[in-house]
Formats: structure tokens, C-alpha cells, sequence
């Protein structure tokens, strides 16, 4: 078999340029391609060349892609595409790999290797509270992990770190106690696996000469997005021994977060002997109209990525007064269109109320995300545990969880005596058991007057309660305090489900129902972020939280803002024939701006910013007219028509801010003088 009988038996087409590549078998490779260039469809292609041309074994092929369900995916792809037997090529993430070889290492010296962990999240919000008594808002976690990735990754010396600041923080001592809670406990992060497999290749010659001589063939997919580390194992293992091949797009580096070292394949060509660079040309995925939008957005020139499709489509920008309203309309979109569709977001706390109202009507979908991660967000766990104090005050788990949180400064022997008062009396609450114990005068005198207010809020459905607690308890000062506004996704996310739900214990019966929920493992609707969407393409695909809150997130630094841009354009270019962004102006009273990528790529023309602007005049004069012509009861009915629509009826985003507010303020003094 040749290659040409490959494709015809395969049903596969490549182009005479990725025909060449896979027989490419003399060369380091690097692959740089754009977006829907097609790296992956060569990857999986060369594997079939080797196997079914070259009649190399699976075993002698190693595909290293950039995390387990990217490595699941790929295999799945290709057995679809090839395996018509039990041959399979062996498909891992770089972790994964690396892990490997630790343990290799570990059982031929015969020590227990430490565990692994992929989220070190939870451990290090408790740490920073516990050493400097600081709650982590979610940007300030990201740029906190980052900065550990960066460290280890870059493989710094103590003398380098001990130089590093982090707002506010001692680092130096907080890496220290970070590195001893994983030592007392025998666990590796990710980071901690790929430096810890570095040292063994470099100073265990067995292990590099047995991993380095397994593979005759190693492809690296992603391989913009390797850390330092990553680099420094490729090279020990692959530089000598095998024929490698690297796929990269280096204008979409996304692992910010865990130190992508993009800038190593700037050296390919000195770190690989005969090493050969080839680019990849046009996008296959994407339409023409979806391939223009994201030239001009990120590439600021139409042409840089050419578009192999004529297809053409409409792009949508759906705007909703209501936030709730967003999530209805994705509801009838999946009900509507049986096509497969993703709902990309930026923020996973912004799907949650998709995913609620898909459980609610039974709607198969397949979430790539967690629920249970949104439970434990700070935000959600307080307001949770506070309502359920709220509804039943004898609970002393969700007292002993927010106390602080209502401003009560209590002490442990305190608590001790509430928690022992409740047990020999079922009829006394915590706050009887609180004003009958040894806490100081001031704090029950505080607490006195508090009552009203917390009797009250018992009393509250859901959606007011939640607005209650952040005025009336006060718990609204202490996320501002802690630099959290009203438009925080986790606060809207539970707006919005809170507001389905009017009693607070079915409310809260309903978030612990999601969190068990177990979702489709394949479904046409996924839900999925951004990122976790990269190499994966849809029929449709609508953008879910393009608001100027989540997508980009407020106060970011350049690098990060860059980040944001990058994966914006993915999500653009993850649609092949339909495309939408969602966006809201309000969640309930709390305003909510667009997102500034939105008005970036609806830019008016000047043409149509006149246009807009004599069709403004135009609506003026034909809405007076009618009006001096209508029965007093026609005419309060248009005027009732006009005040429901005045939210919806300016374009979003506006097409530019003059012609917005020309249009809100005409209409709005219709409605003041109708008769004018």
C-alpha cells in the first residue's frame, strides 16, 4: 500500500503539500499552521502512513497532545477515521507521559510514587487564608497559580524566587509552606511532575536510555503551549534516537495560566539537527463570513487567513434586557434546531443556569465543567449557607460556616457553648444560645439588633432574599471589601437560578441536585469553556458570557487582556456554519455592561452610523404622527408597547453611543408627552 491507495481506501482527501508531510520521515518537524489549517487531520494521517504504509508497530509511536480529553478525543477521531483492527497508536497528555516515567523510575528503585493532583486550587485559597488571612478573588487565584507554574516550570533557583513579590502576600514563604503541605502529604502537582521527571532523565541514565530508545516516532501536537520544562524533557528524550514532528499555531498560545514557553520554537532549527520548518495554509473550518470576522478581529486585516469554504452566513449579536432572558432564548435554540451546537462561555459560573434549565426540561446535553467547582466558589458557599441558617436557625454547621461572614466576632469557647446548648435543648436556635452564652455585652447588643432584620429574612422567597442579605446583613460590604462586585459571575449565575425557585429550601435542594447531576457523556449540545474547545469544531456555536465582567474580566493586566483576545478568536473560529454571541444589558437591578470585544467587531462603517442616524429622524416622525391621530386607548396602548420595548429596541451592541442614547431619549419623551 502507498500513500494513494491509503486515502482511497480510507475515504480520506490531503492536499499534495500534507501528503508530502506525512511521508516526510528523513527530518525534525515543525508544523506551524493557523487556526483550521488542518494540524491535527495530518497528525492522525501520518500515524495511519506509519502504520498501514511503513508497517511500523503502535507501540514504536508516541502522540503527545496538550491534556486528557484532547488525548481521548484524538484517539476516538482516529479510530474512526482508520482502525479497522486492534492497532491503535498510543495518544497521552505531556503530564500524563511524564508521570510515566516517574513511576518507572520509582518501581525500579522500589519506592511508592506520590500521588498526583491536577487542582491544587482549594489548597492554596486555604493556605494564603490561613497565612495572611486573605480571601483570593478569582483573578487574583489565576495570577497566584500562574506565578507557582512560572517558578517551577522556568526552574528557578531559591535566590531567584525569594526576589518575587505577589500583591500583598510574603511568596517566597508561601511557596515554602505550599511545597511542605504536598511533602508532609506525598502529592505532586502538575508542575511538580514535569520537574520531578526532568531530574530523573537528567540524572538516572537507565531511564533516559530505555524511554529515549522505546519510540521510533513522536509527534507533539499543541506544542505552543509546552512549558520550559516540557522543552527541557522533549530534548533529552527525542533529540537523538527518533523522528519527531511539532505542530504549533503560535499566534494561539492558551495555557498562560500553567507557563506556555511558546518562545523555544523560536530555536527549533538549532535544537534539532536538519531540522525543517513548514507552514500550513487556509482555513478548512470555518465560512467565509465567521473566517473574515476573526481575521478582523485579531489579525486586523481580512486576508491573513485565507477560507477554503464559499459558504456564507449571518452572524448574530443577541442582546436581552434580562439576563434570564439569555438563557431562555438558548432554550429554544436547542428545542428549534436539532443541529449540534456549543455553548462556549469564559466563565464556567456562567452556564450554570443553562445547565439548570436543561435538567429542568430534561434536555440531554454533555457539560464539559464542574458543578461542584461552582458550589465551593466562596460567594455561593456563604450565600447558600447563610440562607439555609436563615430558614432554619438551628443549624449549627452553616452557623459556624458564615458567623464571621454576618459580622459576628466570636470566640472558639463561644462557639463551644452555642454548640452545647443546642444539643440539650432542641427548642433553643443559635441566636437564644448565643445571647445566653459568655459573649461579650457588645457583640448580644449587636446581635439584639440585628434580630429584626434576620427574622425578616426568613420570611423572604428566594430572589429577595438574596438582595436582603447583601443590603440588610451586610454581606455586600464585605465583597466589596474584598474588591467583588455586584457583577461577579458566580453572584449572577445564582441570581438567576434563585430567581426559578421561590421557596429557598427547594432552591437549595435544587443546587445539591445539580451538583450529583450526572450529564450525557455524548450529546449534539455541549456546554463547554473556551478553552477546553480548542481543536474541536460545531455546526453551531453561540459565545455565552461576551459581557464586559467575565469576557474580558475588568482590571487585567496587558498580558492577560492578550490572553482574553486569543481566546476570543477561538471561540469565533471553533463554528463552522453559524455563529452567535449572547450578551445582557441587566440581572435583575444590577447592570451589566457588553463586552467591549463585541463592539470591537461591531464597528460600524461611517455609511451606516448616517444611515442609523436618518432612521432615527424618520422613527420620530412617524411615531408623532401616529400618536396625534390615535383614540386617547389606541394611544396609551402604543405608548405601553413603546416603554416594553425601549431595552430592546436600540441595537446591541448600539451601533454607536450618539444614535443609542438619540434613540432612548426620543422614545422616552414620547412616553412623558405623547401628545407633543
Amino acid at each position: 500500500m502507498d500513500m494513494n491507495e491509503l486515502l482511497k481506501e480510507y475515504n480520506v482527501e490531503l492536499d499534495e503539500k500534507k501528503q508530502e508531510l506525512c511521508c516526510e520521515l528523513q527530518h525534525p518537524l515543525l508544523i506551524n499552521g493557523t487556526t483550521g489549517s488542518g494540524k491535527t487531520f495530518l497528525l492522525l494521517a501520518r500515524n495511519a502512513y506509519l502504520m498501514k504504509v511503513e508497517e511500523v508497530e503502535p507501540s514504536a509511536i508516541l502522540n503527545i497532545v496538550h491534556d486528557p480529553a484532547i488525548a481521548k478525543r484524538m484517539a476516538k477521531d482516529y479510530r474512526y477515521l482508520y482502525c479497522d483492527d486492534e492497532r491503535m497508536p498510543s495518544f497521552v497528555d505531556m503530564h500524563s507521559f511524564a508521570y510515566r516515567i516517574i513511576r518507572f523510575h520509582d518501581k525500579m528503585i522500589q519506592r511508592e510514587s506520590c500521588k498526583a493532583y491536577r487542582d491544587m486550587e482549594k489548597v492554596v485559597r486555604r493556605l494564603i487564608k490561613d497565612m495572611f488571612a486573605m480571601e483570593l478573588t478569582g483573578v487574583q487565584l489565576r495570577r497566584l497559580m500562574r506565578q507557582i507554574s512560572t517558578c517551577r516550570t522556568m526552574m528557578m533557583s531559591e535566590r531567584e524566587i525569594a526576589s518575587i513579590s505577589f500583591e500583598g502576600i510574603d511568596f517566597p514563604a508561601f511557596l515554602k509552606a505550599y511545597d511542605k503541605f504536598k511533602n508532609e502529604r506525598n502529592i505532586y502537582d502538575q508542575d511538580d511532575i514535569l520537574c520531578e521527571c526532568a531530574r530523573i532523565l537528567m540524572s538516572t541514565p537507565a531511564v533516559l536510555q530505555t524511554f529515549s530508545s522505546r519510540y521510533q516516532y513522536v509527534h507533539i501536537d499543541d506544542a505552543q503551549e509546552l512549558s520550559f520544562v516540557a522543552h527541557v524533557i522533549i530534548k533529552l528524550l527525542f533529540s537523538s534516537n527518533c523522528q519527531m514532528m511539532m505542530l504549533a499555531d503560535c499566534d494561539q498560545c492558551l495555557d498562560f495560566d500553567k507557563a506556555a514557553y511558546p518562545q523555544a520554537l523560536d530555536s527549533f532549527s538549532e535544537a534539532y539537527a536538519q531540522a525543517r520548518i513548514e507552514q500550513l495554509e487556509g482555513n478548512w473550518r470555518n465560512n467565509q463570513t465567521i473566517n473574515a470576522l476573526a481575521n478582523e478581529f485579531y489579525y486586523k486585516n481580512e486576508t491573513a487567513m485565507s477560507c477554503s469554504s464559499e459558504e456564507t452566513c449571518e452572524v448574530k449579536f443577541k442582546g436581552f434586557a434580562q439576563l434570564e432572558r439569555m438563557y431562555e432564548y438558548a432554550m429554544r435554540m436547542v428545542v428549534e434546531d436539532e443541529s449540534d451546537i456549543a455553548f462556549l462561555y469564559r466563565d464556567g459560573a456562567m452556564a450554570m443556569p443553562l445547565v439548570e434549565l436543561f435538567m429542568q426540561h430534561q434536555v440531554p446535553f454533555h457539560l464539559h465543567g464542574s458543578v461542584k467547582k461552582f458550589l465551593q466558589e466562596p460567594v455561593v458557599k456563604d450565600l447558600c449557607n447563610i440562607i439555609e441558617l436563615l430558614i432554619d436557625p438551628k443549624d449549627m454547621r452553616a452557623f459556624y460556616e458564615v458567623y464571621e461572614k454576618l459580622g459576628f466576632d466570636i470566640s472558639k469557647k463561644v462557639l463551644l457553648e452555642v454548640a452545647q446548648r443546642l444539643r440539650d435543648d432542641e427548642h433553643v436556635d443559635v441566636y437564644q444560645a448565643m445571647m445566653e452564652s459568655s459573649y461579650r455585652a457588645a457583640g448580644k447588643k449587636k446581635l439584639a439588633a440585628s434580630m429584626e432584620n434576620i427574622r425578616t429574612a426568613s420570611t423572604l422567597e428566594t430572589h429577595t432574599m438574596i438582595p436582603f442579605i447583601l443590603d440588610k446583613l451586610g454581606y455586600r460590604a464585605r465583597l466589596l471589601k474584598a474588591n467583588i462586585l455586584m457583577n461577579d459571575s458566580n453572584l449572577l449565575a445564582l441570581r438567576v437560578i434563585a430567581a426559578r425557585y421561590s421557596d429557598p429550601a427547594q432552591f437549595l435542594n435544587r443546587l445539591r441536585e445539580m451538583g450529583e447531576f450526572l450529564c450525557e457523556p455524548i450529546s449534539r449540545i455541549q456546554i463547554r469553556s473556551v478553552a477546553s474547545a480548542r481543536g474541536m469544531e460545531f455546526s453551531r456555536v453561540a459565545l455565552l458570557d461576551c459581557l464586559g465582567s467575565t469576557f474580558p474580566k475588568a482590571g487585567l493586566q496587558e498580558e492577560e487582556l492578550q490572553l482574553e483576545r486569543r481566546l476570543f478568536f477561538t471561540g469565533i473560529t471553533r463554528a463552522k456554519h453559524q455563529l452567535e454571541f449572547f450578551t445582557s444589558k441587566r440581572c435583575d437591578v444590577t447592570r451589566l455592561e457588553i463586552s467591549p470585544f463585541i463592539y470591537e467587531l461591531h464597528a460600524p462603517k461611517e455609511e451606516e452610523a448616517k444611515e442609523l442616524t436618518v432612521q432615527v429622524e424618520a422613527l420620530e416622525i412617524v411615531v408623532t404622527a401616529l400618536l396625534r391621530h390615535m383614540e386617547h386607548d389606541a394611544q396609551q396602548a402604543l405608548i405601553q408597547d413603546i416603554e416594553q420595548a425601549i431595552d430592546q429596541v436600540t441595537p446591541c451592541p448600539p451601533v454607536n453611543d450618539h444614535d443609542a442614547m438619540l434613540l432612548q431619549q426620543y422614545l422616552k419623551k414620547l412616553l412623558r408627552h405623547p401628545r407633543s
